[in-house]
């Protein structure tokens, strides 16, 4: 049996450890890696036979072209799925090496649709293109942060990021910049940078970058800036010398917590509906926040934090 039967076959199969059925939004781990992988399986291979036909109707086209780097994304978010729950996987070795083939398969794609863009002239949107990068950086560090080893060269990949960017940057009204300003696109791409370093362990040069958003920009990014203050209070921790106060250390996890919190209601405000989310929000409306009682808090920012991991980037969702 082959390393995708083995990943396939351990989707269907259950398991009776407490720790395994833990609920997850509702689903335990074992629903989580079975439907996942039903759905990555089945989307891959559809992808795989309508490519076929768009390849064999019309040779390198542009929509071929468009469709190949809609698979090479399937493939992506496969291997990070893989990747990311290897460890509660019936079959771990073999989640691995199947996570890091589609990541190769990937990466291979991605250098395929590029290289045939130029050969046939097809004109590539160079925002969507940019986006893209950011999303392949993303999921690689989210990899990084799981301690994998780097097989895909992300310092290479922000090196082309930035590139990308500066390039851009000579004509600042082109449609590049038609969703974020230059600033903003460059607070995306610091971001990265700044998660990087922190993985890296190299707080000072996080912090950095981090502080650069925080000072020079008239406005930031949410996201972005509680990537910069997570980087700013990693930077305190990691200080041998004391030139930090603790009323210092504490005013900045309480300035992180307070952008976890309104980033997450603000993805809420935007997409949930449910009531409990609702009778959470008005209730909380209705008392000062100094009387606010603590486990409120706690579980306001749980959902609030559950919000931002199913929104951070590192998937490539498809629009059509």
């Amino acid at each position: 049996m082959g390393d995708s039967e083995k990943v396939d076959e351990a989707a269907a199969s259950s398991d009776a450890d407490d720790d395994f059925n833990t609920q997850i939004c509702g689903l335990s781990k074992n629903d989580i890696i079975s439907k996942g992988t039903a759905y990555f399986r089945e989307a891959i291979k559809l992808g795989e036979e309508a490519y076929d036909v768009f390849y064999e109707e019309q040779g390198w086209s542009g929509s071929c072209l468009v469709f190949m780097q809609h698979l090479s994304s399937r493939y992506f978010n496969r291997a990070i799925f893989l990747l990311t729950v290897k460890k509660d996987h019936k079959f771990s070795d073999e989640a691995h090496k199947l996570g890091f083939r589609d990541l190769s398969i990937s990466k291979c794609m991605d250098v395929e649709v590029a290289d045939q863009c130029l050969e046939v002239g097809f004109s590539v949107d160079k925002s969507e293109l940019f986006d893209l990068m950011l999303n392949r950086i993303k999921g690689v560090l989210s990899l990084l942060a799981m301690e994998y080893e780097d097989e895909w060269g992300i310092e290479d990949q922000i090196d082309d990021a930035l590139r990308e960017l500066k390039i851009a940057l000579k004509n600042e009204s082109s449609a590049f910049f038609s969703e974020f300003s230059p600033a903003g696109r460059m607070q995306q791409l610091d971001a990265e940078m700044t998660t990087f370093f922190r993985i890296k362990n190299i707080p000072e040069k996080a912090a950095k970058i981090g502080i650069r958003m925080l000072v020079e920009d008239e406005y930031i990014l949410q996201d972005a800036k509680l990537v910069a203050v997570k980087a700013l209070v990693g930077y305190i921790d990691s200080s041998e010398e004391e030139r930090f106060s603790s009323e210092t250390r504490e005013a900045m996890i309480s300035f992180k917590k307070s952008i976890e919190l309104y980033i997450g209601e603000a993805v809420m405000d935007r997409h949930s509906s449910t009531r409990k989310i609702k009778e959470m929000r008005k209730d909380s409306l209705s008392k000062s926040s100094n009387l606010m009682k603590a486990s409120m808090v706690d579980s306001r920012r749980s959902i609030a934090v559950s919000v931002q991991q199913t929104s951070r980037g590192d998937f490539t969702m498809e629009a059509f």
